[in-house]
């Protein structure tokens, strides 16, 4: 019959949809930001489907956090084709299910077939679909929404006709849209279903009278209580579904409550503030529905759908995030921080979809293009039409291609050497750390059984270093500044604790973080990839403890997920399978009764649109326009010395130097060999935060301008402040070239005789972890000085450690604190301030600082200390690269020079400060880090504050409770230095005046970038 044909518009739009879609996910996909975190739960699932503890992440955590479905599904893909044929394979069964579901959605809501097959053509070019696919690449929200939409029709044929079989096939899409993704339709209740509901029976009592004015509230209340106990029905099976379908979900999430610090997302930002965060979140998901936004106002306050509008109007206000408090005051704090604020804008959008589809279809071929043929003209009026489609097809392809152009993760790794050395010599056996990777660090995760203390899910992280901290993950730390930092150094510097024993660094910004925490590089993998190593590190044990369920639990976590899709293609196919034999009549009584009157445009409607589109035009046009000044780099000085620093931050040398004034005579040659000799902390390993521009003097062609500017390095904050003049070419802005220090080495060439150390590892191929022959004696170390501190009501542990064997040491000092009763109050590791690496008979203070610990908590009668020095055989990173000349105390000042007479250039001088007393006891230790680099047969001027702090308290003091490779320390000096004196130790202290201390010794330690 007429009625059952196939509808080309669908047919067109599924068919537009796998070709657009198909053709550009295998580009994008695996560079979404969550679409290789999926990857990773379905390997999960492809290789221990009911055991729901995962050993990968976090030192181990459940999968029970997540709803299992698509993860089980491409689970099951892959053991067909592989990980990936199983994500790809679903994603056209998503594309498939959200232009079917838009179509079917529409019917619902405007029942015409040719309206809901615009809307379903439309749906192929939404933009807030491309974005969720192809660039946030979220799979369970996709197919949650989608199998929502399907269950939509089905809900309403229930309340409307109450036969059993809508019923049915309603519960089963609803519980496979729970088992995909649980927010889905815990909200889809709130702004799907219940004004579904309230539409269906303002139908049913439309039905009753003759016209829309009848329809009045006593009468709406009177059809509400008819259709009552469906209403019942349905909403108490749905609510059992939600459930009972995840019921592992709940009783983990009441067992584990998520106590995460909540992470920063751009979603609830500000969006006239942060104007990227606007334009992910907002622009790019509403793109052209912006212009429409009265047209859906109009149709969805209609009184049929005026429910939806309600739903329509909370879902676009949750949507801005923080740009307005109302988001705020609506979820409250807790949820307003918890949950990603995009998911409103995503939901706003596909409920715009059917009025979207209806009007394209009144102004294509409808009574929109009468009326406005007749105002405008059909040249006009045509014009408009291929405005509109060329700018929505066009936000559709600049939101595909937008991860090409702005790059939001790291160039695609090769993860085979990074496998194969994990699979090397039992690697495996240790915890590593991934730096730099950014998501691919959960599919280095899928290919390899070694675990992490990092991951991808924070959710589901259960240690009070990583939820306490709102950090999202380690191996971005940088990009959350000192708090990201802060929450990486407390892994490095105790890495014994987590059995964490190597370090993958694709960034080179985190070296010099794990050089000065104690760690050493290993080799370069042929992927680019520097391994990092941390040597005394104890495997992990055999047994790792574990979180166990019920069985119950984990069969139906196993099971009832799959079932539902089963359930629910059985019901559709029978469904299918019965209608083919009738002539569908009675589903066209029950669903397609209701059909909107057309009629003339509102007057009202026109102009108020037109003023709309003005509005909407203006604040385009104006936000264009400054977005022109701000961004147009030499239309002003400020804008010049912005661009300038923007270039240099981001290493694009040639665009720097193109902000040079051209009659300065420096070429891009001479400018990159500057750039060149030029490294350091604040060169090589610093990132722009911040830059303020003042103008102290301009004139029509020249200017002067300070530039205070904020760096964020691994090591500390870095404020610098720069004088600049500027010449203005042309109508172009112009800095003048600044001069280069003249410093000329004493010797062109230089010959240096060095020691050298080999540690040939094992020298039998065998497969034993530990080989007895190929042990090496570890180095014999001594603790010189220990001193338990107290400072502003905070502890710290000070001393003196010294290589007394003759070959290199690796140290790793731990100290413990212990109250009267001899119970330990807090344990933790040296960070910087110590000098890792030892040569024979070299001496280092140290500092152990106990501040993250008394973060949480506050220490008190603490009596008594430990300290325990581990020494390692050292063999990289021994270079003595820089020393301190010219000491000149001025004041509270220090300034001197540092000269590298070796072959390496010291990259990041680290000065180790020890502060003695008037009897030349240690009492305290400092450091300060040197800027800029020491080159070869150079010398490097700096200057430092002394310490003018308040004098720590000494607590107690000894060697007593002080052991060295687990031997007291009292018996190495017993035996190795029997007749130690203090001769010649006044003689490296530097007198200091006027300051509570006495002496001073500096500790020189340098970081060496690139050894040759």
């Amino acid at each position: 019959m007429k009625a059952n044909q196939t509808n080309k518009y669908l047919v067109t739009a599924v068919l537009l949809g796998i070709i657009v879609h198909g053709t550009s996910i295998f580009f994008t996909l695996e560079r979404t930001y969550d679409a290789l975190i999926h990857l990773f739960f379905a390997n999960h699932y492809a290789t221990s489907w009911f055991e729901p503890w995962n050993y990968s992440w976090y030192t181990g955590f459940t999968v029970m956090g997540y709803p299992p479905l698509v993860h089980q599904i491409i689970g099951a893909l892959s053991l067909v084709g592989g990980l990936k044929f199983g994500m790809f394979t679903l994603a056209f069964v998503g594309i498939i299910l959200f232009i079917t579901g838009v179509y079917r959605f529409t019917l619902v809501l405007i029942p015409d077939k040719k309206v809901a097959g615009y809307a379903a053509i439309l749906a192929v070019f939404s933009s807030s679909f491309v974005e969720t696919l192809h660039i946030f690449g979220q799979l369970p929200s996709i197919i949650g929404i989608s199998v929502l939409m399907h269950a939509l029709p089905e809900i309403y044929l229930w309340l409307k006709t109450a036969r059993k079989r809508h019923l049915f096939k309603a519960l089963a899409l609803l519980s496979v849209t729970v088992t995909s993704h649980h927010v889905t339709p815990i909200f889809g209740m709130v702004f799907f279903i219940f004004p579904l509901i309230g539409m269906v029976i303002m139908d049913a009592t439309r039905e009753k009278v003759s016209t829309n004015r009848e329809v009045t509230l006593m009468l709406f209340i009177k059809t509400l209580w008819s259709h009552l106990r469906r209403i019942i029905i349905f909403g108490a099976s749905a609510l059992v579904l939600i459930v009972v379908c995840i019921l592992p979900y709940w009783i983990n999430s009441k067992k584990n409550p998520i106590t995460q610090v909540p992470i920063p997302h751009g979603s609830r930002d500000n969006f006239l503030e942060v104007t990227s965060s606007g334009l992910a979140f907002f622009i790019i998901p509403w793109g052209i529905l912006l212009l429409l936004l009265p047209y859906f106002y109009y149709r969805y306050y209609s009184k049929r759908l005026l429910f939806f509008g309600i739903s329509f109007t909370l879902l676009s206000i949750l949507g801005t995030g923080g740009t307005t408090p109302i988001p705020l005051k609506i979820l409250g704090e807790n949820a307003f921080n918890i949950l990603t604020l995009d998911r409103f804008t995503l939901w706003a959008s596909i409920m715009a979809l059917p009025a979207f589809g209806e009007f394209c279809y009144r102004f294509v071929e409808g009574d929109y293009k009468e009326y406005l043929q007749a105002k405008w003209g059909s040249l006009l009026h045509r014009a408009a039409g291929g405005f509109l489609a060329g700018v929505f097809i066009a936000i559709a392809i600049f939101t595909v291609t937008l991860g090409k152009f702005r790059p939001s993760q790291p160039a695609t790794l090769n993860m085979l050497p990074i496998v194969n050395f994990l699979n090397q010599d039992n690697h495996d056996k240790w915890r590593y750390l991934p730096l730099g990777f950014g998501d691919q660090m959960a599919w280095l995760s899928a290919l390899t059984p070694a675990t992490t203390v990092d991951g991808d899910y924070h959710s589901a992280r259960r240690l009070p270093e990583l939820t306490s901290r709102a950090v999202e993950r380690l191996e971005n730390s940088k990009y959350r500044g000192i708090e990201g930092i802060g929450s990486l150094q407390q892994f490095l510097t105790v890495p014994e604790k987590y059995h964490l024993k190597y370090v993958f660094s694709n960034d080179k910004f985190y070296d010099p973080l794990l050089y000065f925490t104690g760690w050493h590089r290993l080799s370069v993998l042929e992927n680019g990839i520097q391994v990092w190593e941390k040597a005394g590190i104890e495997p992990l044990p055999s047994f790792i403890p574990k979180e166990d369920v019920a069985l119950f639990q984990k069969l139906m976590w196993g099971t009832i997920p799959f079932l539902t899709v089963i359930i629910a293609l059985l019901l559709h196919l029978k469904s299918m399978w019965t209608r083919s034999f009738k002539k569908g009549r009675e589903r066209a009584a029950a669903y397609f009764n209701f059909i909107p009157s057309r009629h003339r445009i509102p007057g009202l409607l026109y102009r108020i649109s037109l003023v709309w589109v003005v509005l909407m035009t203006g604040f385009f046009c104006f936000g264009m326009y400054l977005f022109y000044i701000k961004s147009e780099e030499q239309l002003s000085p400020e804008n010049a010395v912005m661009a300038y620093y923007d270039a240099m931050d981001f290493k694009e040398f040639e665009r720097a130097h193109s902000y040079i004034d051209p009659q300065s005579g420096k070429s891009i040659a001479q400018f990159m060999l500057e750039i060149s000799v030029s490294d350091g902390l604040l060169s090589s390993y610093a990132k722009l935060d911040r830059i303020d521009v003042e103008l102290t003097a301009a004139t029509d062609s020249t200017a002067h301008a300070v530039a205070r500017m904020e760096w964020v390095t691994p090591l500390k904050i870095i404020e610098t402040t720069d004088s600049l003049q500027l010449v203005k070419r042309k109508g172009d802005w112009f800095l003048r070239a600044e001069s280069v220090d003249p410093d000329i080495p004493p010797d062109q060439l230089l010959t240096e005789n060095t020691t050298a150390w080999y540690n040939h590892g094992k020298r039998k191929i065998t497969s034993e972890q530990t080989y007895h022959e190929d042990i090496l004696k570890q180095p014999v170390v001594e603790v010189l000085s220990a001193r338990l501190v107290q400072r502003d009501s905070l502890f710290y542990i000070v001393g003196e450690i010294q290589n007394v064997d003759n070959i290199p040491a690796d140290i790793s000092v731990t100290g413990a604190l212990y109250d009267a009763q001899n119970r330990e109050q807090a344990r933790y590791n040296a960070q910087d301030l110590v000098k890792h690496k030892l040569l024979p008979k070299e001496t280092t203070p140290f500092r152990i600082d106990f501040i993250e610990i008394q973060k949480d908590s506050v220490l008190r009668d603490i009596e008594n200390f430990e300290v325990q020095v581990k020494a390692n055989v050292a063999t990289t990173d021994l270079y003595q690269a820089v020393a301190p000349s010219a000491l000149n105390q001025k004041d509270r000042q220090l300034t001197g020079f540092l000269f590298n007479p070796t072959t390496e250039a010291a990259t990041i001088p680290q000065l180790l400060l020890a502060y003695y007393n008037e009897n030349q006891q240690l009492v305290w230790v400092d450091a300060t880090y040197v800027d800029e680099s020491v080159r070869q047969q150079r010398k490097q001027p700096f200057q430092l504050n002394l310490y003018t702090g308040a004098w720590p308290q000494i607590c107690a003091s000894g060697l007593s409770t002080v052991s060295v490779n687990g031997l007291p320390n009292q018996s190495i000096s017993d035996k190795i230095v029997p007749f130690r004196t203090d001769f010649g130790n006044a003689q490296e202290l530097i007198e200091i005046s006027g300051m509570p201390y006495r002496y001073l010794s500096i500790t020189p330690n340098a970081y060496i970038g690139n050894p040759r």
